[in-house]
């Protein structure tokens, strides 16, 4: 599909607006605090900044390993109907001329499974009419096609699994068309791994609890090292997002989650989860981010509201809330951190436990104020 030149400008509009998920690989490095979208040329392999001028040439291999996952991180957006926007005369047409039987049921299956987890009945209806559309159109037998709908409507908590499987499955397929190389399709997946990070990230500020978890299944499913999986594993199965999700699908429970309250928890959480690991730096780091997040002066996304863990600012964040101590504890732990791990969990425990201390007690005010904080934006 091509865009008009209108849409395009849209697109580009909503992207820095974080209306929709961007990857900061489209953006120019050379310019990036004005977080300037790149243009790319298929033929000539280069990357543009509409802003600066400057223009990237890739080596083939780089290439076309960096296209196929923009590709599917933009075609197979985790959370995304695939058949959005399309009437059933449209998703009919794509059954018949553009994928065979099995892709299109796939999709079906991702859509229709997708819908009741978000309780859309509109787009559940539409692929049930168009279901019906094609054994007329192809005189089907009804009884295949009937018998899908029946288990997927079935209360069972494994059919919820197509969705994220569907997208992987196709992400692999895409992946291998551009190379037949073992190496370079692991470091391709091990990319779009990485991807599905900030794609998770980016649905969490969104509050779209059904994209984190497909989200998260994916990279349960990606295959790289099983140390890769069982750190974001770990990462996300701490987030209070995830938790019971499954069940309040069934259950019909409409779980209602303030999104930075919930992102507070999570990174204490990750923080006492560190603390057990004896990794004192990340558990500060973790403790830092939610105090910055109880402050409203950082964020899980967009990137423009990540806060810096330099000495400066973790001094001037501590001032903020008049607690100098914790910036001692801070101070110790990291410079401890490489040459002594047992006395660096020390005082990390102590940063951590004193954040946890202070949270409750921050005003409304001291949020404002900390937003004006001209050294803090």
């Amino acid at each position: 599909m091509i865009c008009t030149a209108q849409e395009q400008k849209e697109d580009v509009y909503n992207e820095w607006l974080f209306k929709v998920w961007t990857d900061s690989s489209d953006w120019c490095c050379h310019c990036n605090k004005e977080r300037n979208k790149l243009v790319f040329d298929d033929k000539a392999q280069t990357s543009r900044c509409v802003q600066c001028g400057h223009v990237e040439t890739y080596p083939d291999k780089v290439w076309r390993s960096m296209q196929a996952q923009r590709y599917v991180s933009y075609h197979y957006m985790p959370g995304k109907f695939y058949f959005a926007d399309c009437s059933k005369e449209e998703i009919f047409q794509k059954y018949l001329r553009e994928l065979n039987h099995t892709e299109w049921s796939s999709w079906l299956i991702h859509d229709y499974v997708l819908a009741k987890m978000r309780e859309d009945k509109v787009v559940q209806d539409k692929l049930i009419k168009t279901a019906k559309l094609i054994v007329e159109k192809m005189n089907y037998d009804s009884t295949a096609w009937k018998t899908l709908f029946e288990k997927m409507d079935a209360p069972n908590p494994d059919i919820f699994h197509q969705v994220p499987q569907t997208i992987y499955e196709f992400a692999q397929k895409k992946f291998q068309e551009t190379t037949t190389n073992k190496e370079e399709l692991y470091t391709i997946t091990r990319g779009y791994l990485v991807t599905l990070t900030s794609i998770y990230s980016y649905s969490r500020w969104k509050n779209d609890r059904v994209a984190c978890w497909v989200t998260s299944e994916i990279i349960k499913l990606c295959d790289v090292e099983s140390e890769s999986i069982a750190f974001y594993t770990d990462l996300f199965g701490c987030d209070p997002l995830l938790e019971g999700f499954q069940d309040d699908l069934i259950s019909g429970k409409n779980h209602k989650i303030d999104t930075n309250e919930s992102y507070i928890q999570w990174e204490l959480g990750l923080a006492d989860k560190y603390l057990q690991q004896s990794s004192a730096l990340v558990a500060v780091q973790a403790a830092y981010s939610a105090l910055g997040a109880k402050l409203g002066i950082h964020a899980i996304w967009p990137p423009t509201k990540v806060l810096p863990f330099d000495v400066k600012t973790v001094e001037n964040v501590t001032n903020l809330v008049n607690a100098p101590e914790l910036f001692r504890f801070y101070d110790l732990a990291t410079d401890l951190n490489s040459i002594d791990a047992k006395k660096a969990c020390y005082y990390a425990k102590y940063f951590v436990e004193g954040v946890k201390k202070i949270l409750p007690a921050i005003t409304p005010l001291e949020q404002e104020w900390a937003k004006q904080a001209a050294y803090i934006s």
